[in-house]
Protein backbone atom coordinates (compact mmCIF):
# COMPACT_ATOMS: atom_id res chain seq x y z
CA UNK A 1 0.00 0.00 0.00
CA UNK A 2 1.22 3.49 -0.85
CA UNK A 3 0.45 6.67 1.14
CA UNK A 4 -1.80 8.79 -1.08
CA UNK A 5 -0.52 12.10 0.28
CA UNK A 6 3.09 11.21 -0.58
CA UNK A 7 2.10 10.36 -4.15
CA UNK A 8 0.16 13.62 -4.50
CA UNK A 9 3.11 15.72 -3.33
CA UNK A 10 5.62 13.82 -5.46
CA UNK A 11 3.44 14.01 -8.59
CA UNK A 12 2.62 17.70 -8.20
CA UNK A 13 3.63 19.94 -11.14
CA UNK A 14 5.93 21.97 -8.88
CA UNK A 15 7.88 18.89 -7.79
CA UNK A 16 7.99 17.36 -11.27
CA UNK A 17 9.41 20.54 -12.79
CA UNK A 18 12.09 20.49 -10.08
CA UNK A 19 12.97 16.88 -10.95
CA UNK A 20 13.02 17.56 -14.68
CA UNK A 21 15.31 20.56 -14.24
CA UNK A 22 17.93 18.34 -12.64
CA UNK A 23 18.61 16.98 -16.12
CA UNK A 24 20.91 19.19 -18.20
CA UNK A 25 18.73 18.60 -21.29
CA UNK A 26 15.67 20.18 -19.66
CA UNK A 27 15.62 23.27 -21.89
CA UNK A 28 16.02 21.14 -25.00
CA UNK A 29 13.03 18.89 -24.32
CA UNK A 30 10.66 20.97 -22.16
CA UNK A 31 8.72 24.06 -23.29
CA UNK A 32 6.21 26.03 -21.24
CA UNK A 33 3.11 26.90 -23.28
CA UNK A 34 0.00 29.00 -22.72
CA UNK A 35 -3.48 28.32 -24.11
CA UNK A 36 -6.29 30.83 -24.26
CA UNK A 37 -9.81 29.85 -23.22
CA UNK A 38 -11.40 28.01 -26.14
CA UNK A 39 -8.13 26.86 -27.73
CA UNK A 40 -8.23 23.21 -28.84
CA UNK A 41 -5.37 20.82 -29.50
CA UNK A 42 -6.06 17.68 -31.57
CA UNK A 43 -3.82 14.66 -30.98
CA UNK A 44 -3.59 11.09 -32.25
CA UNK A 45 -1.65 7.90 -31.54
CA UNK A 46 1.49 9.42 -33.10
CA UNK A 47 1.75 12.05 -30.37
CA UNK A 48 5.27 12.17 -28.91
CA UNK A 49 4.71 14.65 -26.10
CA UNK A 50 3.56 14.63 -22.51
CA UNK A 51 1.57 17.64 -21.29
CA UNK A 52 1.92 18.58 -17.63
CA UNK A 53 -0.87 20.91 -16.56
CA UNK A 54 0.28 23.71 -14.23
CA UNK A 55 -2.85 25.84 -14.05
CA UNK A 56 -6.32 26.03 -15.55
CA UNK A 57 -8.99 23.54 -16.62
CA UNK A 58 -9.16 21.35 -19.72
CA UNK A 59 -11.90 19.32 -21.34
CA UNK A 60 -10.39 16.06 -22.52
CA UNK A 61 -12.36 14.23 -25.21
CA UNK A 62 -11.60 10.68 -26.32
CA UNK A 63 -13.12 9.15 -29.43
CA UNK A 64 -13.08 5.34 -29.40
CA UNK A 65 -13.09 2.87 -32.30
CA UNK A 66 -16.91 2.94 -32.37
CA UNK A 67 -16.81 6.75 -32.72
CA UNK A 68 -18.24 7.17 -29.21
CA UNK A 69 -16.93 10.19 -27.34
CA UNK A 70 -16.04 10.38 -23.65
CA UNK A 71 -15.50 13.72 -21.93
CA UNK A 72 -13.50 14.49 -18.79
CA UNK A 73 -12.52 17.68 -17.00
CA UNK A 74 -8.84 17.75 -16.05
CA UNK A 75 -7.15 20.11 -13.61
CA UNK A 76 -3.78 20.13 -11.83
CA UNK A 77 -2.25 17.94 -10.47
CA UNK A 78 -3.78 15.44 -12.91
CA UNK A 79 -2.38 14.93 -16.38
CA UNK A 80 -4.15 14.95 -19.73
CA UNK A 81 -3.25 12.00 -21.99
CA UNK A 82 -0.91 10.31 -19.53
CA UNK A 83 -0.20 7.04 -21.34
CA UNK A 84 1.36 4.35 -19.15
CA UNK A 85 2.79 2.66 -22.26
CA UNK A 86 3.55 3.99 -25.73
CA UNK A 87 0.87 1.71 -27.19
CA UNK A 88 -1.87 3.27 -25.03
CA UNK A 89 -2.17 6.54 -26.94
CA UNK A 90 -5.75 6.80 -28.24
CA UNK A 91 -6.48 7.14 -31.93
CA UNK A 92 -8.17 10.49 -31.44
CA UNK A 93 -8.17 12.93 -28.54
CA UNK A 94 -8.84 16.64 -28.19
CA UNK A 95 -7.86 18.99 -25.38
CA UNK A 96 -9.96 22.14 -25.07
CA UNK A 97 -9.05 24.94 -22.69
CA UNK A 98 -12.07 25.76 -20.51
CA UNK A 99 -10.06 28.59 -18.94
CA UNK A 100 -6.68 30.10 -19.71
CA UNK A 101 -4.21 27.23 -19.31
CA UNK A 102 -0.50 26.94 -18.64
CA UNK A 103 1.31 23.65 -19.20
CA UNK A 104 4.70 22.14 -19.93
CA UNK A 105 5.08 20.35 -23.26
CA UNK A 106 7.63 17.61 -22.59
CA UNK A 107 9.22 15.10 -24.94
CA UNK A 108 7.84 11.71 -23.90
CA UNK A 109 11.17 9.87 -24.10
CA UNK A 110 12.87 12.56 -22.02
CA UNK A 111 10.09 12.41 -19.42
CA UNK A 112 10.38 8.63 -19.26
CA UNK A 113 14.16 8.86 -18.79
CA UNK A 114 13.77 11.28 -15.88
CA UNK A 115 11.11 9.11 -14.21
CA UNK A 116 13.37 6.06 -14.42
CA UNK A 117 16.07 8.00 -12.57
CA UNK A 118 14.03 10.09 -10.13
CA UNK A 119 10.90 8.01 -9.42
CA UNK A 120 11.98 4.42 -8.64
CA UNK A 121 8.73 3.77 -6.72
CA UNK A 122 6.62 4.89 -9.73
CA UNK A 123 4.66 7.41 -7.66
CA UNK A 124 3.82 9.51 -10.73
CA UNK A 125 2.42 6.57 -12.70
CA UNK A 126 0.50 5.23 -9.69
CA UNK A 127 -0.96 8.65 -8.96
CA UNK A 128 -2.24 8.88 -12.53
CA UNK A 129 -3.62 5.33 -12.45
CA UNK A 130 -5.63 6.19 -9.33
CA UNK A 131 -7.11 9.17 -11.15
CA UNK A 132 -7.96 7.08 -14.22
CA UNK A 133 -9.45 4.34 -12.02
CA UNK A 134 -11.81 6.79 -10.31
CA UNK A 135 -12.84 8.35 -13.65
CA UNK A 136 -13.54 4.92 -15.17
CA UNK A 137 -15.67 4.00 -12.14
CA UNK A 138 -17.68 7.19 -12.58
CA UNK A 139 -18.19 6.48 -16.29
CA UNK A 140 -19.43 2.96 -15.53
CA UNK A 141 -21.80 4.25 -12.85
CA UNK A 142 -23.21 6.93 -15.16
CA UNK A 143 -23.59 4.44 -18.01
CA UNK A 144 -26.08 2.47 -15.88
CA UNK A 145 -28.19 5.53 -15.08
CA UNK A 146 -31.12 7.10 -16.85
CA UNK A 147 -30.51 10.45 -18.54
CA UNK A 148 -31.95 12.56 -15.69
CA UNK A 149 -29.83 10.77 -13.08
CA UNK A 150 -26.71 11.23 -15.21
CA UNK A 151 -27.28 14.98 -15.14
CA UNK A 152 -27.90 15.01 -11.37
CA UNK A 153 -24.81 12.86 -10.82
CA UNK A 154 -22.65 15.09 -13.03
CA UNK A 155 -23.76 18.25 -11.23
CA UNK A 156 -22.83 16.65 -7.90
CA UNK A 157 -19.46 15.57 -9.32
CA UNK A 158 -18.77 19.16 -10.34
CA UNK A 159 -18.99 20.23 -6.70
CA UNK A 160 -15.37 19.05 -6.44
CA UNK A 161 -14.31 22.06 -8.52
CA UNK A 162 -16.99 24.46 -7.31
CA UNK A 163 -16.99 27.22 -4.71
CA UNK A 164 -18.86 26.40 -1.51
CA UNK A 165 -20.97 29.45 -0.63
CA UNK A 166 -22.93 28.02 2.29
CA UNK A 167 -23.70 24.87 4.24
CA UNK A 168 -26.00 23.62 1.47
CA UNK A 169 -25.05 25.86 -1.44
CA UNK A 170 -22.33 26.12 -4.07
CA UNK A 171 -21.29 28.14 -7.10
CA UNK A 172 -20.24 26.25 -10.23
CA UNK A 173 -17.23 27.27 -12.38
CA UNK A 174 -18.05 30.00 -14.89
CA UNK A 175 -17.20 27.72 -17.81
CA UNK A 176 -20.10 25.36 -17.04
CA UNK A 177 -22.90 25.69 -19.60
CA UNK A 178 -25.64 23.53 -21.13
CA UNK A 179 -23.42 22.11 -23.86
CA UNK A 180 -20.59 21.08 -21.53
CA UNK A 181 -22.98 19.59 -18.97
CA UNK A 182 -24.73 17.59 -21.69
CA UNK A 183 -21.38 16.25 -22.92
CA UNK A 184 -20.24 15.26 -19.44
CA UNK A 185 -23.60 13.58 -18.75
CA UNK A 186 -23.71 11.85 -22.17
CA UNK A 187 -27.12 13.22 -23.05
CA UNK A 188 -28.59 15.76 -25.45
CA UNK A 189 -28.37 19.51 -24.95
CA UNK A 190 -32.12 19.94 -25.44
CA UNK A 191 -32.93 17.43 -22.70
CA UNK A 192 -30.37 19.07 -20.41
CA UNK A 193 -32.00 22.48 -20.93
CA UNK A 194 -35.43 21.01 -20.11
CA UNK A 195 -34.28 19.19 -16.98
CA UNK A 196 -32.39 22.19 -15.63
CA UNK A 197 -35.54 24.23 -16.14
CA UNK A 198 -37.30 21.82 -13.79
CA UNK A 199 -34.52 22.26 -11.22
CA UNK A 200 -34.91 26.03 -11.48
CA UNK A 201 -38.67 25.75 -10.92
CA UNK A 202 -37.98 23.73 -7.75
CA UNK A 203 -35.57 26.37 -6.46
CA UNK A 204 -32.63 23.97 -6.60
CA UNK A 205 -30.60 25.66 -9.34
CA UNK A 206 -30.05 29.20 -10.65
CA UNK A 207 -28.86 29.42 -14.28
CA UNK A 208 -30.13 32.82 -15.45
CA UNK A 209 -26.58 34.23 -15.25
CA UNK A 210 -23.01 33.04 -14.83
CA UNK A 211 -21.79 31.49 -12.68
CA UNK A 212 -24.59 28.99 -12.11
CA UNK A 213 -25.56 28.48 -8.48
CA UNK A 214 -26.71 25.33 -6.72
CA UNK A 215 -29.09 26.55 -4.03
CA UNK A 216 -29.97 23.21 -2.42
CA UNK A 217 -27.34 20.45 -2.57
CA UNK A 218 -29.38 18.12 -0.35
CA UNK A 219 -32.42 18.39 -2.63
CA UNK A 220 -30.32 17.48 -5.67
CA UNK A 221 -28.87 14.49 -3.81
CA UNK A 222 -32.39 13.41 -2.87
CA UNK A 223 -33.43 13.44 -6.53
CA UNK A 224 -30.49 11.23 -7.46
CA UNK A 225 -30.91 8.76 -4.61
CA UNK A 226 -34.70 8.59 -4.53
CA UNK A 227 -36.17 5.11 -4.75
CA UNK A 228 -36.79 4.21 -8.38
Amino acid sequence: MYPKNIMEVFASPKNLVKLLKRDLQFNQFCVEEHLKKGDTLMLDSKNKFFYMLESGYLKETYTDILNIQFHLIVKPPHFPIFATTEEEMPESISLTALTDVRWWKIDFQFFKKVLYAEDPRSYVVLHNLLFVKSRLYELVVKDRMEAADRIYYTLLQLLDISLVTGKNRAEFPRFLDYTLLAELASTSRSYTVTLLGELRDKGILVTNKKPWKLEDIAALQALLFKEK
